[in-house]
């Protein structure tokens, strides 16, 4: 192993505890000191801080993915310790009581109102009765009323225009259908930070690596989303 290999990049989350926001951090110190700092600040005050050793460790074939795992669970399990009570004396101690007594917040009892009840609408009146005109002759048993074609005299149907529309359509000369517009539609591209373009397909890890870096990509997407699952579990 290179004596002068970088330490790997530490992690930083801001974890909500009873009222107040806590501040975790861990960080490798390089592998001539072999080991790994996880602090809880609140205020720049250390509320407890967790080393790890990983000198027995310096021989395993791929040392940086050990390095990355041990930072990992010594920077959750801080938070577990932090989130379940486990340094409240402390806190109480050196910065004071609590703002909240728990880290689930209140929810308070729904109002129930009572609904009136619905008022029935008022029936409107009947109309009067009224005398019916006689459109036309009376009928006769066995006789036919009389009938009446209404393409005759209805105006929608003897106007110029509706006849010339009929008839344009008849010989193949009415108005085009409308366009349906074009069948593809262009995707322009998704710029990155450092002027490297992203297209719409490319890949959601390839698209991290241009903008958050390729350790983040790796390692830390990773971690919050498991810290944002542990914060669920309260």
């Amino acid at each position: 192993m290179a004596a002068n290999q970088s330490p790997q990049l530490g992690y930083n989350h801001n974890i909500p505890h009873r009222g107040r926001l806590y501040h975790v951090q861990t960080e490798d110190s390089g592998i001539q000191k072999a080991h790994i700092f996880t602090h809880v600040f609140y205020d720049g005050t250390i509320i407890s801080t967790n080393k790890v050793d990983y000198r027995d460790r310096l021989e395993s074939e791929n040392l940086d993915a050990v390095i990355v795992a041990a930072m990992q669970d010594s920077h959750k399990s801080m938070i577990r310790q932090l989130r379940s009570g486990s340094f409240d004396e402390r806190i109480v101690k050196y910065i004071g009581a609590h703002p909240e007594a728990s880290n689930k917040p209140e929810v308070p009892a729904p109002v129930v109102q009572e609904k009136a009840p619905a008022k029935r609408p008022d029936r409107r009146p009947p109309p009067e009765p009224r005398e019916v005109v006689p459109q036309g002759p009376p009928l006769a048993a066995g006789e036919p009323g009389p009938t009446l074609d209404p393409t005759l005299g209805h105006v929608v149907f003897t106007a110029p225009e509706a006849q010339a529309q009929v008839a344009a359509s008849a010989a193949g000369q009415g108005p085009p259908r409308p366009s349906r517009g074009p069948s593809r539609v262009g995707r322009r591209p998704i710029g990155g930070i450092g002027g490297q373009g992203v297209t719409a397909g490319t890949p959601i890890a390839q698209r991290r690596d241009v903008i958050v870096g390729k350790f983040a990509s790796e390692h830390q997407h990773k971690l919050d989303d498991e810290i944002l699952a542990l914060l669920a579990e309260d």
